[in-house]
Formats: C-alpha cells, sequence, structure tokens
C-alpha cells in the first residue's frame, strides 16, 4: 500500500464537483422560474431547460469517455466534461419573448436540441480534447464552439433583425418615456411573455425593469435567468474555492461595466441606471462574469493580469452591445482576451527574491492515490513559493529545455520547500521540475 501523502485539501475533480454543484442549482432555478412557459411547440420552456442540460452532458462525457478508451493520451476527466456541457447548455439562449419572431432565431424546440447537441460534441472534440492536447488552451471551449456553429447564421442568429427592427439602439438616449422606449422594450423582451399574451401591457417603470433584470428574465442566456441566482451561487462557489477560481475577473468586470455604463449614459443621456442594469443584468453578461470568465485554463495567472482581463472584456462587451447590437457579445468579447492571456501572463508576475518568507498554506489532508492531471492555471502555486518564483512556469521552460528562460526565472533560487507541489490541485510535481532545473543551470 502506498505511504499517505500530505497535500492541499483541493483537486481538480474537487473543484469541478463544487462547480458542477453551482452550475447545476442554476439549471435548477432556471428550470422552476420557466416551467409555467409554454413554447410555440407546446413544449414547457422548463423542460426544454432539463433537456438540453442532458443533451450537453451527455455528448460531452459520452466523448470523454469515448476518447479515452480509444486513445491513449487522452484522460478520463469525467467531471470536468460533466462541467463543460452544463456551460454549453447555460450559456445557450432559450426564451418566447411575445415581441420575438419566433423563427429568426433556433430558442425554441426542436431546433435548439440540435444546435445544443453540435456545439457540445464540437466544443468537446476541438475546443476541450484537442485544444488540450497541443498545449495550453487559448480560447474558452464553450464559447468558440458556440460561436463556429452559429458563425454561418451571423446575422440571423447572432445579430437578429428583431435587434434592429424592434429595439432602440444602444447608442442613443436610453428612457423609459413610452411603449417604444428602451425600458418597453425590456419589458416585452425579458418580461413574462403570459402577461402579453393575455392582452395586457406590461409595465415598464424603473422597479418593474430592475425586477425583470435582476429576478427573472423569460429569455436569453439559460444560467442568467435570473441575475440574483447567479451572484448568490457564484460568491458561493468563490468562497468554498477562493484561492483556486480566478474571482478577481469578474470584480474587475462588474466594476468597469459600471463605470463605462455611466460613461456612456454621460455621452448619449437618459437614464444611468437602465443602461446598467442592461449591460450588468442581461443574462449572457452576468452568467459569463461569474462562470465562464473565470475559466482557468484560458486566463491569466497572475493577479494583476486577471483585473486587465475583466477592465478589457467589460470594454469590448459594453461597446459590441451599443454599436453592434449583439446583445451576446460578451462572448466575443471573451474569445478576444482570452487570445490576450499569454501576454496578459507577463503583467503583475512576482519578482524573484533572494528573501525567504513564509506563505499561509490552505489546510491539508493526507491521500493514499493521488491522481496526475494537466495543469489547470488556477496560478496557486505562484503564490505560496517561498521566493516569489513563478513553479509552473519555470517546469514549462524546463519541458522545453529553455535555459535562458530558466536563468530570467531565477529557478535557482528554490529551495525545495515543497508549496508548490502541496497547493497544486493538478498534483503536478513542480518542485521536481524546479530542482532539476536548478541542476541544469549549474552546468551551464
Amino acid at each position: 500500500m502506498s505511504k499517505p501523502k500530505e497535500n492541499a485539501w483541493m483537486t481538480k475533480d474537487k473543484l469541478m464537483t463544487y462547480t458542477f454543484i453551482a452550475l447545476l442549482a442554476l439549471v435548477i432555478v432556471s428550470t422552476v422560474l420557466w416551467w409555467p412557459i409554454s413554447t410555440a411547440s407546446g413544449l414547457s420552456l422548463g423542460l426544454t431547460v432539463v433537456i438540453i442540460s442532458a443533451i450537453a452532458v451527455g455528448i460531452a462525457v459520452g466523448i470523454d469517455v469515448l476518447l479515452y478508451k480509444a486513445t491513449s493520451d487522452s484522460p478520463l476527466n469525467t467531471m470536468s466534461a460533466a462541467v463543460f456541457g452544463l456551460i454549453v447548455a447555460l450559456s445557450y439562449s432559450l426564451g418566447a419573448p411575445a415581441m420575438l419572431t419566433i423563427d429568426v432565431m433556433p430558442i425554441q424546440p426542436p431546433d435548439v436540441f440540435i444546435y445544443v447537441a453540435l456545439i457540445s460534441l464540437i466544443g468537446s472534440v476541438l475546443f476541450k480534447k484537442m485544444q488540450g492536447l497541443v498545449g495550453r488552451k487559448l480560447v474558452n471551449p464553450a464559447a468558440t464552439a458556440k460561436l463556429l456553429v452559429l458563425f454561418p447564421f451571423l446575422y440571423s442568429v447572432l445579430l437578429p433583425a428583431d435587434h434592429a427592427s424592434y429595439i432602440p439602439t444602444l447608442a442613443t438616449n436610453l428612457n423609459s418615456n413610452g411603449p417604444t422606449s428602451f425600458a418597453a422594450w425590456l419589458q416585452f423582451c425579458f418580461g413574462n411573455p403570459s402577461i402579453i399574451l393575455s392582452g395586457q401591457m406590461p409595465s415598464y417603470t424603473p422597479s418593474d425593469v430592475f425586477q425583470t433584470m435582476f429576478l427573472d428574465k423569460f429569455h436569453g442566456w439559460v444560467g442568467g435567468a435570473s441575475s440574483i441566482a447567479v451572484i448568490i451561487v457564484g460568491l458561493a462557489l468563490f468562497a468554498v474555492c477562493r484561492r483556486y477560481i480566478k474571482w478577481r475577473i469578474t470584480l474587475s468586470y462588474l466594476v468597469t461595466t459600471l463605470v463605462f455604463a455611466y460613461i456612456m449614459s454621460f455621452v448619449y443621456g437618459g437614464d444611468p441606471i437602465l443602461r446598467l442594469m442592461f449591460h450588468l443584468f442581461i443574462g449572457s453578461s452576468i452568467f459569463l462574469a461569474f462562470f465562464m470568465a473565470t475559466d482557468p485554463a484560458t486566463t491569466p495567472l497572475t493577479y494583476l493580469g486577471q483585473g486587465a482581463f475583466g477592465v478589457g472584456l467589460a470594454i469590448i462587451t459594453v461597446l459590441i452591445q451599443t454599436f453592434m447590437n449583439f446583445f451576446g457579445g460578451s462572448i466575443l468579447a471573451l474569445i478576444i482576451m482570452n487570445l490576450a492571456s499569454p501576454a496578459l501572463d507577463k503583467v503583475g508576475r512576482l519578482r524573484p527574491t533572494a528573501e525567504k518568507k513564509e506563505p499561509k498554506l490552505p489546510k491539508a489532508k493526507q491521500f493514499t492515490v493521488t491522481k496526475l492531471y494537466q495543469c489547470i492555471r488556477c496560478g496557486a502555486c505562484m503564490r505560496v513559493c517561498c521566493h516569489r518564483l513563478s513553479p509552473i512556469l519555470i517546469k514549462e521552460a524546463f519541458d522545453k529545455n529553455k535555459v535562458e528562460k530558466l536563468a530570467k526565472l531565477q529557478a535557482n533560487l528554490c529551495e525545495g520547500c515543497g508549496h508548490c507541489n502541496f497547493v497544486c490541485p493538478a498534483r503536478i510535481d513542480l518542485k521536481g521540475s524546479i530542482l532539476r532545473s536548478k541542476a541544469m543551470l549549474r552546468t551551464q
């Protein structure tokens, strides 16, 4: 029997399990909220949420198991695949808004089942498995797969005609004055369609709009049906996994969105709160901020880089929504910022020092068996090094035999304390790579 090893309590499987539970909670919230609403096909909108979630998770997990059994270099990551599947389902737009021309977008069954299946299939194979095999994941798999599947129908799906014909452009004064105002449109599009279909005119006072956008939307990304639910569930996940979740991206995104929305309101006039409620609480924005923008594999390692990532994501999102009428613009902004992550990894990197400072470590747990994974780029190892080294970057340089980079990263300062190994949720032998790097530098 293997001798028990002491490591930090967090593992990749645990992180994925907690994330899955959080996402499942949002599936339940959306299902309950939307269950009374019927689609054009007669199927409950809440039941549609359940079906697309099952389809996306089933395909993602099935692909993961199939590739694991068919190939020698594809690890089995069942919980990670399940999380990916729920992200696909929760980032898909559903709804039955009374003002929408139903055949413009695939937002109702049976079309949604086909699109969700394609996104889950392509995302699992191309952007999750294959992208992982070639090295670092450059783009968020769910976001990229969605854009790729819907790209051939860019104008009708991502930029629907309804956004130009019914909705006031955001590049103007936004107010609550009359049935053609922006506030009225928000109620027509995101409010309970049963009110309109019963022949009543929905109220569109600021308090009514706030309730719709913050508590219960009936159109848009499934995961963002209730902004307050996303915030509560997201904060709970951050509290449990705070060392391994990049919550600084979410914080900087929300703060920058608030500031930039007020700037746009100053430029164009109107009600700044109304504009802020749209940019902050539209389903694609709030869900992406908590559960997609924080994807560790495709975002910066450093704290300052994460802050810059969130700021850039917010600014690009608001610009796309304002000037392109692409109200799910945060998904395109996310991919753009993902591609900037390698450069942002260099922003705010800790400077190595010969002075030794003992960090505060997370609680420990004994493991008889440890499971090795690829690095998830959480950056935890960089915050516990006694000499402020960048263990994962040193390992990557060592694996590629980059001696000059190892010298710049000052791998020779390592004393082999093993803190990096202790906190790593992927259980990578960072200490061994760094010590071998140190030996390599001595021979040069």
